[in-house]
């Protein structure tokens, strides 16, 4: 071969070449590779003894032999090389004796070395990490072999000492399947190669839970098996089940008190209706002074009950604090006087001195929601004159200005009365709570109202507490934070006005005699005339086959047929009446079944006169957009 080519192969590889002189241990002879690695100079290694470069202990003892003469046979061993700047090389090397002496050929191998200790430190955090994990882990190929395992398996499942030993896959597998209660689910999971994960629930036959995900184990894009996730849920298993039973139970009490509420509700507001109906149209009729205070006294007292039946019969939504207030302007000076004017009859019977005091930086008109300002205020000052016998009852209200337009109220409610121990005064406002357990006997309560005033004080911005001494009285405070308003006077109350023609065709379905009473006396005086009336709802279908009514004032529940079959039945004949629900049910799963029959609104017992104005009016408009809608449709 050319010398030339010679020198171009030699230059080209990538290994060290030396040639060795036996007796003297020079060297003879390097390629470009041997000095490139070594971090010599291409001529430097040339002369060099080989001992000055080979550092292993064994390459120094084998190179002392090949000296004194020893046979030199081809030889593969590891060695090392140390370098220029004193590094070291590992290398595999082969030697054979050649004529010109001894060839030398060394091949780099600290980076496979060195891949190869991560690889091994890579496998031992892998086991570790497998004997670490809660889960039982177990790998199989695709030949249904276990690859893997980790201790962890073995104890959830319980396998023999002499069954690990043996190493037989078959067994160990069929130790797994028949441990549960469906062999079967398993063994199909167990011999599965698809390509989606899993994920089951196992029960055993030992009573335990086990949860198996499994998921493919690749090797680059090729599927080399599959791996299994074993956890043991045992324990949350059964708290589920607990929990499932006791949510359980839960919506059974739920469900239980929202009957007992909706009957309630029905129940109370049904005479309540009465009374405030009767109050109402007490008002619309001509009366005199006297009697006009009078009338104002039974619709206040009668409106601050029925805020307190729908707290009581609402209570639900008080305990998920899911109450909303009204901001409208109302008379604060007014309010107070109403509270006064209402507990005045008790303190002339009780013999008490009473007064009311606003002081005079007090805004009159403030934004917020009356009704519940006067349910608190009521309610402190209702249990001053109950625990009070001698001496006074007593409502002061000043105001400090807060930011951004509001202003800061401070109520106060003293009495003379029996007074509360202090280690009892921080219980008194958690619900179903009182001071003694002998004042519900003596003086009657549920313990819910000062939980109730709480609350409500908290949505309004504010606070509540109280100042206490046995025998001596109470100091009852709230405070709350109101927006101020920007006009001085209340808005004066909208006299009765005519919003129905007079030969509106009204059909009224109420099986209460006096609740139909009010009911078309209302209409009446809104301009109703000609009012036809059905007991029930099967009368309201005869009815309604007789003639054509444009609106139809619904009872929710009566005998024979109720308000919502009603309602199916006559949308179901093809009826469009316009149909308003009046029920005494408060609740909001009532409202939303009525409209689902086919009513178009709803409006609650005791009714309102304002509320069913509104009711009236909201159909009007769906009459008036409907014909504007037809004129249009005709012009074009």
């Amino acid at each position: 071969m050319n010398a030339a080519y010679q020198d171009v192969l030699l230059a080209a590889a990538e290994e060290i070449l030396l040639l060795v002189d036996p007796a003297s241990l020079v060297i003879l002879a390097a390629n470009p590779a041997a000095a490139r690695l070594l971090g010599h100079p291409a001529d430097a290694l040339v002369g060099m003894s080989i001992t000055d470069i080979e550092c292993a202990l064994a390459d120094l003892f084998f190179w002392e032999e090949v000296r004194a003469g020893g046979v030199i046979e081809e030889q593969v061993m590891e060695g090392l090389y140390r370098r220029a700047d004193d590094s070291l090389l590992s290398a595999s090397k082969s030697i054979r004796r050649i004529p010109e002496g001894i060839l030398v050929r060394a091949t780099d191998i600290g980076a496979q070395k060195r891949a190869e200790d991560e690889l091994a430190l890579m496998a031992s955090r892998l086991r570790a990490t497998l004997e670490a994990t809660a889960d039982g882990i177990l790998v199989v190929d695709r030949e249904g072999r276990v690859v893997n395992m980790n201790r962890r398996l073995a104890r959830l499942w319980q396998l023999p000492e002499d069954l690990l030993t043996r190493h037989d896959d078959a067994a160990l597998l069929d130790h797994l399947i028949q441990a549960v209660e469906a062999p079967d689910v398993l063994r199909c999971l167990l011999t599965s190669q698809g390509l989606s994960e899993t994920f089951d629930t196992l029960p055993l036959r030992d009573g335990r839970i086990f949860e198996l995900s499994a998921r493919p184990a690749r090797h680059d894009e090729e599927v080399i098996g599959r791996v299994f996730c074993v956890t043991d849920v045992t324990e949350r298993h059964r708290a589920e089940q607990a929990l499932i039973a006791a949510r359980d139970a839960a919506t059974a009490a739920s469900r239980a008190k929202s009957d007992f509420l909706a009957m309630m509700s029905h129940e109370i507001r049904t005479p309540m209706n009465g009374i405030i109906g009767m109050a109402q149209l007490l008002e619309m009729a001509p009366h005199s002074a006297e009697q006009k205070d009078y009338i104002s006294t039974i619709q206040k007292s009668g409106e601050a009950l029925l805020g307190i039946i729908n707290d009581i019969l609402d209570y639900s939504k008080i305990e998920a604090r899911k109450m909303s207030l009204e901001q409208v302007g109302f008379d604060l000076r007014q309010l107070v006087a109403d509270v006064e004017r209402l507990f005045r009859p008790k303190a002339r019977e009780k013999a008490l001195d009473f007064s009311a005091v606003v002081t005079d930086n007090t805004p009159r008109v403030l934004i917020g929601d009356p009704t519940r300002l006067r349910q608190v205020l009521m309610n402190l000052v209702g249990n001053a004159f109950k625990f009070t016998a001698h001496g006074r009852v007593g409502i002061h209200v000043t105001a400090n200005p807060g930011d951004a337009g509001r202003t800061h109220l401070r109520f106060t409610v003293s009495d003379t009365g029996i007074g509360i121990a202090p280690d009892k005064c921080r219980h008194i406002f958690t619900p179903f709570e009182q001071a003694d357990m002998s004042t519900t006997r003596r003086y009657g309560g549920t313990g819910l109202g000062l939980a109730i005033c709480r609350m409500l004080c908290e949505l309004m911005g504010g606070e509540i507490g109280v100042d206490s001494e046995e025998s001596k009285g109470s100091r009852f405070w709230f405070t709350v934070s109101l927006e101020s308003a920007t006009a001085e006077e209340s808005p004066a109350p909208e006299a009765p006005r005519t919003i129905l023609r007079q030969n509106t065709r009204i059909l009224i379905v109420e099986d209460n005699p006096i609740n139909r009473l009010v009911l078309g006396r209302m209409l009446e005086r809104f301009g109703a005339n000609g009012l036809v009336y059905a007991e029930n709802g099967e009368e309201a279908l005869v009815r309604c086959a007789e003639a054509a009514f444009e609106l139809i004032f619904m009872d929710a529940r009566m005998p024979k047929l109720d308000g919502i079959a009603t309602t199916r039945a006559l949308r179901a004949d093809g009826n469009k009446a316009y149909i308003i629900g009046v029920s005494a049910d408060a609740m909001s799963e009532e409202r939303q079944a009525a409209l689902d029959a086919g009513m178009n609104d709803y409006v609650v017992k005791p009714v309102a006169r304002e509320a069913l104005a509104d009711a009236i009016q909201r159909w009007r408009q769906i009459l008036i957009a409907a014909h504007q809608a037809g004129q249009s449709s005709g012009e074009n």
